[in-house]
């Protein structure tokens, strides 16, 4: 897991290694950490790339394919299902992003934030999972929680302009080191908000009370909706580390299930 940053320093692109503000799993703590306000999940080809000060202070979570990040005389950077990229550029010409066939990608728009720097250092690595990532939806059914495949409700490409984006009242990642040794155990719970939870590193086991097990791994993306009912239980495997990016009352309506 990697994660960057982007900016301009004396008029030029430069790159960074940044810290991710996180706590562990168990503490639930603010949900604004990370000042997100809106965000967007996207399927694109490399010429289908927003201009990045377009899109203003942002971060954005690759969640599928093999990115090649240069910036201005930097060496370039191969981009991974769950590295993070926060950018704050004004110097279109200094910074690329390339790949081949389509990219899964999160962006999260954070205005203003200055990530701290430093270097991550997460434990036991991951596979991603080969092609596309696993979207699933966490949501209550008449007291017993379901488990589906989702489908977004927008187009996946191009990505529209920010403000016409669902809006977020924050962002927070967790991490906790549940060892090798298979599945660790759970306890049922609720979302304690709608919440969209990417998989930075390591895996999980989700249960829901319809019986299904879902197996997320880096990359993949739950959206968290059962905020009532029964809940769901979480088995972690491995460095687990999450980012949740809320989603705002009122945004985002109901999903639907893919098809």
């Amino acid at each position: 897991m990697r994660v960057l940053h982007v900016t301009d320093v004396s008029g030029a692109a430069d790159v960074r290694q940044i810290l991710l503000p996180y706590r562990d799993a168990r503490d639930k703590g603010p949900y604004d950490v990370i000042p997100a306000s809106r965000f967007w999940l996207a399927r694109l080809r490399a010429d289908e790339m927003p201009v990045l000060p377009a899109l203003g202070s942002h971060l954005l979570v690759v969640l599928s394919g093999r990115i090649e990040l240069s910036v201005g005389r930097c060496p370039a950077t191969e981009l991974g299902p769950g590295d993070v990229v926060c950018f704050a550029v004004g110097a279109v010409d200094d910074v690329r992003l390339t790949w081949p066939d389509d990219a899964w990608l999160f962006f999260v728009s954070t205005p203003e934030w200055v990530p701290e720097p430093g270097l991550v250092q997460t434990g036991s690595h991951h596979d991603p999972r080969p092609g596309p990532p696993l979207l699933t939806w966490i949501y209550d059914d008449d007291g017993r929680s379901r488990s589906e495949p989702f489908r977004w409700p927008y187009p996946l490409g191009p990505v529209p302009p920010v403000d016409t984006w669902p809006a977020s009242i924050g962002a927070f990642v967790t991490r906790r080191d549940y060892g090798l040794e298979g599945y660790a155990p759970g306890v049922w719970h609720n979302g304690p908000r709608r919440q969209f939870g990417i998989t930075l590193n390591g895996s999980a086991e989700n249960e829901t009370g319809d019986g299904t097990i879902t197996r997320p791994v880096t990359g993949d993306v739950a959206l968290i909706d059962d905020v009532t009912g029964a809940g769901h239980v979480t088995r972690g495997h491995g460095d687990r580390w999450m980012m949740f990016v809320t989603v705002a009352p009122g945004h985002l309506g109901a999903l639907t299930p893919q098809a």
